[in-house]
């Protein structure tokens, strides 16, 4: 794996706002296109699984359904890690030892999760998953999704580590690498292929069991040759219990955020089933293209927590609202071209998605609404990433809690007199508040670094 050169050392001089939000994109685009990757690789995926038998669909829809959130709150809680991997950037005797403390976080956090998964057959009988669900999930393909949840739990220890030393472009040959297996070993494993046979549910949590333990293991050399560990031992030891908890402290809040606003979103959902299936249908598409429209955001911000968590670590207020205000510069412009381009191409682009054409029409009429939503969502985000940058991510999870919470407390009165609009309306309102409180707690809190 080449080795990229490190980010310059923030000493010295402070770079000037068009020269952090050069670097800001040129670390921001890889990370982008890696999410891409990633999201082309999750759509083949489905495509495959949507191919078995309808009990194990539903059985992997049901697995899946928890993976994601666990492995979402698992990425959140090691990201408390980037600020420190950033000020260890040219010191690696430093960053061996948060390396071993985010790893041993990792592993805890994913083992954790993965009993939640190998449980599946017992606690789905107990909330009263049907039976036919029941009788295809079994022991062993649980068993399977939540060994690939502690390795994909290392997998993202590692990711953060290439962001926060801004090594973007290792990121994006991984995912590459990642989606190519992914969906070379779905189709073999659930399809069968030749002398393999076709193995269902049990092939798509082999497959995904085995694309996330090879990954994790190219992570990790990827790791050790490709940053300024190469020529170190880090090693795993016994677990430095402050060590971990203060990666967890910092990260935890971001985990629990990540789980308010994806939980939030799915009682939206349930409101919306409530309302119509037309309703339903075109309010999954409208999320769908709000998640892909957003990702320039996503990217963006979490490439500029390094360069906040250094500006932080040398005491400069005005480095740490740079690296802010450049991810504005960087990411708002990308946003609202996609934005700008959806609507130029909404009919065949929302056509592609659907052939029916009372969903198309709905999801076309509420554009405008999705636009607020995303241009809001993209706004809040970057000050929430400025924060974890700062290690003061608790400040966007009381923003979340409060803002979410009002939103699900008022999604089913809204529904019942607006319908999806009224939804739609309720959700661009929560994100406004978000954009206020967001930057609220940034500009109090930077000013005390």
């Amino acid at each position: 794996m080449e080795t990229e050169p490190p980010p310059p050392r923030r000493a010295g001089t402070p770079a000037s706002l068009g020269g952090t939000v050069r670097e800001l994109r040129a670390k921001a685009f890889p990370l982008y296109f890696s999410m891409l990757a990633s999201m082309a690789g999750g759509m083949v995926t489905a495509g495959v699984i949507g191919n078995v038998a309808t009990a194990d669909l539903a059985a992997f829809a049901l697995l899946i359904t928890v993976f994601n959130p666990l492995l979402m709150v698992v990425q959140g809680a090691l990201r408390g890690s980037m600020p420190f991997v950033a000020e260890c950037v040219d010191d690696p005797a430093a960053l061996a030892p948060v390396v071993r403390d985010s790893t041993w976080l990792a592993l805890l956090a994913g083992a954790a999760g993965g009993v939640v998964l190998g449980l599946t057959p017992l606690w789905a009988r107990a909330i009263g998953v049907a039976a036919p669900t029941l009788a295809a999930l079994g022991v062993l393909p649980a068993a399977l999704a939540g060994l690939a949840l502690l390795a994909s739990s290392v997998k993202a220890s590692v990711t953060v580590l290439l962001v926060g030393l801004g090594r973007n472009r290792t990121v994006l040959a991984l995912s590459l690498v990642n989606t190519a297996t992914a969906v070379t070993l779905t189709p073999l494993l659930v399809l069968g292929a030749g002398p393999v046979p076709g193995l269902g549910l049990t092939g798509a949590a082999l497959a995904l069991c085995l694309d996330n333990c090879a990954m994790a293991a190219l992570y990790l050399y990827a790791s050790r040759r490709g940053t300024p560990l190469r020529g170190h031992r880090v090693g795993l030891g016994a677990p430095d219990r402050s060590g971990v908890a203060e990666i967890a402290r910092v990260g935890l809040p971001t985990g629990s955020t990540l789980l308010v606003k994806f939980g939030s979103l799915s009682l939206l959902g349930l409101v919306v089933a409530r309302i119509g299936t037309e309703e339903a249908a075109a309010h999954q598409l409208l999320a769908v293209i709000a998640g892909f429209v957003f990702i320039p955001a996503i990217a963006v911000g979490q490439s500029s927590v390094p360069f906040a968590a250094r500006a932080a670590g040398q005491g400069s207020v005005a480095g740490v609202r740079r690296a802010v205000t450049a991810g504005y510069l960087v990411a708002v412009p990308v946003v609202t071209t996609s934005l700008v381009l959806l609507w130029a191409l909404a009919g065949p682009a929302v056509g592609v998605l659907t052939p029916d054409p009372a969903v198309r029409e709905t999801v076309v009429a509420l554009l405008p609404l999705l636009s607020a939503v995303v241009v809001a969502d993209a706004a809040q985000s970057l000050p929430g990433m400025g924060l974890l940058g700062i290690r003061q991510a608790r400040y966007s999870l009381y923003t979340f809690a409060v803002c979410y919470g009002l939103l699900c407390l008022a999604a089913v009165p809204v529904a019942a007199l607006g319908g999806l609009a009224g939804v739609w309306a309720a959700y661009a309102v929560a994100n406004t508040g978000l954009v206020a409180g967001q930057a609220a707690a940034f500009h109090r809190r930077s000013a005390l670094v």
